[in-house]
């Protein structure tokens, strides 16, 4: 099966950018056990990454991974998993190791899926993507949400910032509209940094539905982008799969909150007939969101890899 790459570049000098063509990833290899790999933070390395380019590296400037995702579901990066310095070989590939935890019980599966990796390189500029002269303003390593009675943990690391003003934090409760929260001013100084920076913020939230959230990040010159979704049960609600509006209107977005229990799942989505209608590999955030169901009666298959438990949710889906 082909693989989907999607890599970035950043190169040692701004006149570069403008002089020639930033190579590319073209593939990749996956091998599952770090034994050659130094501990890291603590952690013993899962394995490792080899990534082959459509062009020569330089030894100077090799590319940093700045994060990882299913092919199946590409705006949704794999979370808690950390990559190494990369190593450059005589035939022009770089291999990275890679750190899953802290429990390190998961790998990237390179013989089951398909991924995409996204690399980068810090210039004076910021982030720069493989063939293009803008910087990517914000690089998140990290965004999760989480419940304690009524308040919601809301924490974000960013890997670097560039003409960065700051984050809205934003809201969804149920059905309802997006609304901002709050605005949290970033850290970096003068919006400008290559170091991790950590961000928490906690909302008092003691609504019995769920809620999902998301990050706004603002630019200086107010340009926005908006980070990942993360979902979160409401207060008193029950440690299992939730799926929501359901039954749902056709073509309207049906939202899959799993239950407590944290891993890496593979989801199938199966009409009365028996028929696949939709998959998904490698799910290692808490929700899922299904668009553009035609009317019907659907099931949901979940399967925690970990476990290899199964569960079954359906799903109504009504006409207009």
């Amino acid at each position: 099966m082909k693989k989907f790459l999607l890599s970035f570049l950043l190169i040692s000098s701004v006149s570069l950018v403008f002089a020639q063509d930033l190579p590319c990833v073209t593939d990749y290899k996956i091998n599952n056990g770090g034994g050659q790999c130094p501990d890291l933070n603590g952690l013993s390395a899962t394995g490792t990454i080899t990534l082959s380019f459509d062009g020569t590296i330089d030894a100077n400037n090799i590319p940093l991974i700045v994060s990882v995702a299913a092919a199946s579901d590409p705006g949704t990066p794999l979370t808690d998993i950390i990559f190494g310095a990369g190593e450059l070989h005589n035939n022009g590939t770089v291999t990275y190791c890679y750190y899953v935890g802290p429990n390190n019980i998961n790998n990237l599966s390179g013989h089951n899926a398909q991924f995409i990796f996204r690399i980068a390189y810090q210039t004076p500029n910021g982030l720069v993507p493989c063939g293009s002269q803008s910087p990517l303003p914000v690089s998140f390593r990290l965004f999760t949400a989480s419940r304690s009675n009524n308040a919601v943990a809301i924490k974000w690391t960013t890997a670097s910032e560039t003409n960065n003003l700051g984050f809205e934090i934003q809201r969804l409760i149920g059905s309802g509209s997006w609304q901002t929260v709050s605005f949290v001013t970033t850290q970096a100084v003068n919006g400008y940094s290559a170091s991790e920076i950590a961000y928490s913020f906690s909302d008092q939230n003691p609504t019995k539905g769920v809620t999902q959230y998301r990050i706004k990040q603002v630019d200086i010159d107010q340009r926005a982008r908006f980070s990942e979704i993360r979902a979160v049960r409401g207060l008193g609600q029950m440690a299992k799969t939730i799926v929501y509006p359901n039954p749902s209107i056709s073509g309207n977005k049906v939202s899959i909150v799993f239950d407590e229990i944290t891993g890496t799942r593979d989801a199938s989505l199966i009409d009365l007939n028996g028929r696949v209608i939709k998959q998904w590999k490698n799910i290692t955030n808490n929700n899922l969101q299904i668009e553009n169901l035609v009317p019907g009666l659907y099931n949901l298959r979940v399967i925690l890899r970990e476990t290899g438990e199964q569960t079954i949710e359906k799903i109504v889906v009504n006409k207009n």
